[in-house]
């Protein structure tokens, strides 16, 4: 058998009496009733974080060499540059190379 812990935490007034009336109803302990719950959630939460490292992961391999195929490079990322520090001084925040 697994070993146990104790916890003791609150619950509302509803949650406890809808935890006695489904534990009834299906014929199980609270306490076991109360675990399968934590074991839900912690599964759905796993569940969760891997389809979101599943979404990025698959969203990094499609920009992954993304420019590569850009033979002028150096001189378009030159021109972006240009672009923020005219927009930044645009903007009245002064921002210059070295400063």
């Amino acid at each position: 058998m697994t070993k146990m812990v104790r916890k003791q935490f609150f619950i509302t007034e509803e949650q406890n009496r809808k935890l006695k009336e489904q534990s009834a109803a299906i014929g199980v302990s609270e306490a076991d009733l109360i675990r399968s719950g934590i074991d839900l959630r912690l599964e759905q939460v796993a569940r969760d974080q891997r389809a979101w490292k599943d979404v990025v992961n698959e969203t990094i391999s499609k920009l992954s060499g993304a420019w590569a195929e850009r033979e002028n490079l150096h001189e378009e990322m030159r021109v972006i540059r240009r672009s923020w520090n005219r927009r930044s001084l645009l903007m009245g925040k002064g921002w210059r190379r070295g400063s």
